[in-house]
């Protein structure tokens, strides 16, 4: 059997610290600030989307850096919690994976760009771990019969595993949609219990 949790202020409380925490929301307000301040606003910003750098190892980075301070440093008693989160894109036309699909912080559908994401929480202290783009099938060719497409749980599973051997926590958490039989059972083979309510069909 399952080692579940289903207290829903727990999951709940813990789903939304993940969406305060997520450096898309976070970019989403500053934008507007440095656009009104910043007359070159735009070269910065082809400046770091045209980048040729090294994402993973940035990232590795700023985990090492995390991990290494006492006031951020994740703890066996947080959780890591599991969502999706969107950026709406209404105009855009040839951005890649922009589409119409569920945006979690319109809590409606809308042209957007979705990633799947992970955060540590604690009674103390929260943080981004990392976040994965999704890309809709039809961004490939053959659609989900093409071996580099991932749905959300896929991505979902692949953060998990990764977080296993960069993050101490204790327990996973998420909404109901993350909750299917294969991942619950990924998750017991890796001795973690989960908060979540559990759909019937699930």
């Amino acid at each position: 059997m399952f080692q579940q949790k289903t207290n829903g202020s727990v999951y709940s409380r813990h789903l939304r610290l993940i969406q305060e925490t997520l450096w898309m929301q976070w970019l989403r307000q500053l934008i507007p600030i440095i656009r009104s301040s910043n007359p070159h606003f735009y070269e910065d910003k082809y400046f770091f989307s045209d980048s040729a750098w090294d994402l993973p190892a940035i990232k590795r980075k700023r985990l090492e850096i995390i991990q290494k301070q006492r006031t951020t440093a994740s703890t066996k008693n947080g959780l890591l919690a599991i969502d999706d989160t969107g950026r709406p894109k209404p105009f855009a036309k040839k951005t890649q994976g922009a589409k119409w699909q569920y945006c979690g912080p319109l809590k409606r559908e809308e042209v957007c760009n979705v990633g799947v994401c992970v955060a540590f929480v604690s009674k103390t202290k929260h943080f981004p771990i990392d976040i994965v783009p999704y890309l809709p099938a039809d961004e490939f060719p053959g659609g989900k019969s093409n071996p580099h497409f991932k749905d959300k749980l896929h991505i979902a599973q692949e953060l998990f595993d990764k977080s296993l051997k960069t993050i101490e926590f204790s327990a996973v958490t998420f909404d109901s949609w993350y909750a299917t039989t294969d991942l619950l059972e990924h998750i017991h083979t890796r001795k973690k219990i989960f908060f979540s309510e559990i759909n019937m069909s699930s």
